[in-house]
């Protein structure tokens, strides 16, 4: 059973990228090494990218295989980042830039969850998770949070926990802020989550998409930056929330330098590398995300804002992310729920059914403040209002 500080059967089952076991000795060999050992091509694309000259000039390999663990410049920045915003002694060794947190959660799974042992997942959750631990033969066990603490903050996060706990349990999923419910953890809810977590020996994955996205100066914390949680806990990132590059799809894990390795293991087997042009696109962006990131923050705030202030329905108040996340029972007056989701869509607004973010969240409807422009979002909010009285 892969329990904490245990890997998934298939990680051993398979090599990893079949230089690695060379890498210090080609690394030490410098510019004196002779490279024959890669499919590559030593020629410069004969196609020019509509890209500035001066990125292609800074970065003339950037058309050739990179690293597989990502390179160098973007893992040493990203180091400094997760030292700065996130309290995590990272160095480079730590760190592995994945396609994307949709790749970096894939190859998460793959690696702690063998088939047959279970995941607490806790809702309401990312729906692509759930197919994820699926996909890895393991079986979920959902556990209702989010929306609870909302309504207790001061719920009994312990007994919420044993109470789907099983001896075949080796994974928690933790996502915060949340998607779809908007909910920052707070630094209690986490120590809670991270002492359970350490007592029953599981893994933790911390979905972090929406890192820097937190409303009304409250903190965004890592559950990795709690006492002994680094070495038990798979970090994961992106650039397509804060840093809006959604189509570069680069993400990427931190962990412990082992867990690294075994994910890497999982990624070359998948896609081998992410783009190799895109990391170096995204040095800049992380140097100086504290100059253009607080007023995209402001900006989402001010949305969320808007909607708190013009929007007439009953929901909590978005704390991060750029959702909002409510019943619509009382809202369907004799309608049937998906006629009321098929109403929105004949009225022109879309909105995201509930049911895929957890069993317990059915007649749930997920809406997102940040899609349109203001002026359009106007006009929504002005639709929604008829549609829901």
């Amino acid at each position: 059973m892969p329990k904490f500080p245990n890997f998934a059967a298939r990680v051993n089952q398979i090599t990893g990228s079949v230089f690695e076991k060379f890498r210090s000795k080609m690394v030490t060999q410098g510019e004196n090494l002779v490279k024959l050992h890669i499919g590559d091509t030593y020629l410069p694309t004969r196609f020019q990218l509509p890209i500035d000259r001066s990125v292609l000039e800074k970065h003339r390999d950037y058309n050739r295989y990179c690293n597989t663990f990502g390179v160098e410049p973007l893992r040493e920045v990203l180091t400094q980042k997760l030292h700065a915003d996130n309290h995590l002694q990272a160095e480079p060794r730590h760190v592995l830039v994945s396609n994307g947190a949709t790749n970096a959660l894939s190859i998460s799974v793959m690696s702690v969850v063998d088939p047959g042992e279970e995941v607490l997942i806790l809702t309401p959750a990312w729906p692509f998770f759930f197919g994820m631990v699926k996909v890895a033969g393991g079986h979920i066990k959902e556990v209702p949070f989010y929306t609870r603490l909302f309504e207790n903050p001061n719920l009994d996060v312990p007994e919420c926990l044993e109470e789907a706990l099983t001896p075949n349990t080796v994974a928690l999923y933790v996502n915060s802020p949340n998607n779809p419910s908007a909910k920052v953890l707070a630094p209690q809810h986490l120590q809670q989550i991270a002492d359970f977590a350490h007592k029953h020996q599981l893994w933790v994955i911390s979905d972090e998409a929406y890192d820097g996205l937190t409303f009304d100066d409250r903190p965004h914390i890592s559950i990795a930056s709690l006492p002994n949680m680094f070495e038990q806990t798979l970090s994961i990132f992106t650039f397509s929330k804060s840093f809006m590059f959604a189509g570069l799809r680069l993400g990427y894990v931190v962990a412990n330098e082992t867990a690294v390795k075994s994910l890497n293991k999982m990624m070359v087997h998948q896609l081998y590398s992410p783009s190799t042009i895109a990391q170096y696109m995204m040095v800049e962006p992380v140097k100086t995300r504290d100059q253009w990131l607080p007023p995209v923050r402001q900006h989402y705030q001010d949305l969320r804002d808007l909607f708190v202030n013009e929007l007439r329905i009953d929901f909590p108040k978005p704390e991060g992310t750029y959702f909002i996340f409510f019943p619509a029972d009382k809202y369907l007056r004799g309608r049937d729920y998906w006629e009321l989701i098929e109403t929105c869509l004949d009225s022109g607004v879309s909105v995201a059914p509930g049911d895929s973010f957890g069993k317990d969240y059915t007649k749930y409807i997920r809406l997102c403040f940040t899609g349109e422009s203001p002026e359009r979002l106007e006009m929504g909010i002005e639709r929604l209002n008829r549609i829901f009285g």
